[in-house]
């Protein structure tokens, strides 16, 4: 009896809003719709164990009867943002409700959400502390206009560990403000489609096509199918480290969730988009360690008498995310300082192809996760570099496809006949140091035979190269997605790399 009166309340408290917005269209204010689909549920109400007793004369101690108890409220894993851009915007509320009440039916996770003032989160950066929610849910019908304070904060926020999730209901216009707002709030990373590898498709569902339907103002809402087509996902993020930290969705993905087929916006079919919605908090739930790892760099200091001279491991500045740990080469280089009788620099050393000073370095370090993009003038330093007697160490971060694709392109640019070749379990540079027969690598059970790849140079090995990640075990703390070695063998690795080279 209590929850239908309950569900009567939501619906009245629904309806009454409805009224408020059309009577705010009706005296001429801006037609903005502040709720749309099934409203979040209401809490419920218990009352107090003594609640309906009359007050007795003290000393008597009245006789409480027996009440159900609040249960525990479930963690909170998403704040729904409000009152940004524009007042009043709840940016349906009973969208985010409705995927967590999927998430503990079908995948047994119990989240909470809350609503939350977007200025509070401004007070609590401007306070230094950190909003502990894990997402920022940020329901975007119109295009946003942030003020500089709330830019700020939540930048701090993603920075620390935070990921902000940006649905952009299928609104170009609000999407273009998303992309320019991001550019404001993170000048040095880029906003870019997620490839089709992206752990984010594989964290719970593996999605590898969505459907999607088109905006169609003539079509009744009950009919889910008309327009319908079927592509690749197409989720954009910012990316730090090799972590989606901001994720945008220009498509709907709220109609879905809450079961609102609108048929006014393009949005995605509601089955993809809970598919979606429970892979992003997934995904999220798993990189919240290493996210609070990557929002500090780990230094090392090296001694301060160096009495013979010392290893400088430069790396190497390009376009496609090319410092994805930046605690990783530190950490590397202690291990390689304690482990070996190398002089090792802790100073850390970054540069770009063009950097005139890139022939005095006899090692150069080259990681990311996508296309390096280098021109053509670059391409042409670097070969020249490689030609001269200079090595290239080299590691896809996190063994992400994309970028091992276009590193294998580069080196068959640089040399067309000396092309990327494994080599073989006998060879040197499994012994050189390290006795390597077998490897560990994250996510799969047993030991692997290592692979080093190399580009040989009138018999010198100019290029090595890893497809598993060596960056992310240097550093000890990495993605649990991360296909890469694990701590002890990626350190083993690479230090058998360097000693190799230095021969």
């Amino acid at each position: 009896m209590r929850n239908r009166r309950c569900k009567v309340q939501a619906i009245g408290l629904y309806l009454l809003m409805a009224l408020v917005v059309g009577a705010g269209v009706a005296q001429g204010a801006e037609p903005r719709m502040t709720m749309w689909g099934t409203p979040p549920r209401q809490k419920p109400h218990f009352t107090k164990g003594a609640e309906g007793f009359p007050p007795l004369p003290l000393p008597v101690t009245p006789q409480r009867r027996t009440e159900k108890k609040r249960p525990p409220a479930p963690p909170l894993l998403i704040a729904n943002l409000s009152r940004f851009s524009f007042d009043g915007w709840l940016g349906s509320p009973g969208a985010v409700d409705q995927l967590l009440q999927n998430a503990r039916r079908n995948l047994n996770l119990w989240y909470g959400w809350e609503q939350l003032d977007i200025q509070t989160v401004v007070r609590e950066f401007n306070s230094n502390l950190q909003h502990k929610t894990p997402i920022l849910y940020l329901c975007a019908l119109y295009p946003l206009n942030l003020t500089q304070d709330q830019r700020q904060a939540l930048a701090a926020y993603v920075l620390n560990g935070g990921t902000l999730l940006i649905n952009c209901c299928g609104q170009d216009a609000a999407f273009q403000s998303a992309r320019e707002e991001l550019a404001r709030m993170f000048p040095h990373y880029e906003l870019r489609r997620l490839p089709p590898d992206h752990p984010l498709y594989t964290a719970n569902y593996r999605i590898t096509a969505v459907h999607y339907l088109a905006p169609a103002p003539g079509i009744a809402p009950g009919n889910t199918h008309a327009g319908e087509t079927v592509g690749l996902p197409r989720l954009e993020a910012v990316t730090i480290g090799t972590r989606a930290a901001v994720i945008v969705s220009r498509e709907d993905l709220a109609c879905g969730w809450n079961q609102w087929n609108n048929p006014a916006v393009a949005r995605v079919t509601p089955e993809d988009s809970t598919k979606l919605g429970l892979n992003i908090m997934t995904y999220v739930t798993a990189e919240m360690r290493f996210a609070k790892f990557l929002s500090h760099t780990q230094e090392v200091a090296g001694p301060t008498i160096r009495p013979r001279e010392q290893l400088v491991l430069a790396q190497l500045v390009h376009n496609g995310n090319w410092d994805p740990n930046p605690s990783a080469v530190p950490l590397f280089l202690k291990d390689l300082a304690s482990n070996t009788s190398i002089a090792v620099s802790f100073d850390r050393k970054v540069l770009e192809l063009k950097d005139p000073t890139i022939f005095s370095y006899p090692l150069l370090y080259l990681t990311g996760t996508w296309d390096p993009r280098f021109s053509k003038e670059e391409v042409a330093i670097l070969r020249r570099y490689l030609t001269t007697g200079g090595t290239l160490i080299a590691d896809a971060a996190a063994g992400r496809v994309e970028f091992d694709i276009a590193f294998r392109k580069l080196c068959r640019t640089m040399f067309p006949d000396a092309p990327l070749k494994v080599l073989p379990p006998g060879h040197p540079i499994y012994t050189c140091f390290y006795h390597m027969t077998s490897a560990h690598v994250n996510l799969e059970k047993g030991p692997v035979q290592p692979q080093i790849e190399a580009v040989m140079i009138n018999g010198r090995a100019a290029i090595l190269y890893s497809k598993l990640g060596l960056s992310d075990g240097w550093a000890q703390v990495f993605s649990v997605y991360a296909r890469s070695y694990d701590s002890a063998d990626a350190i083993k690795l690479g230090t058998n790399m360097v000693v190799y080279a230095m021969q």
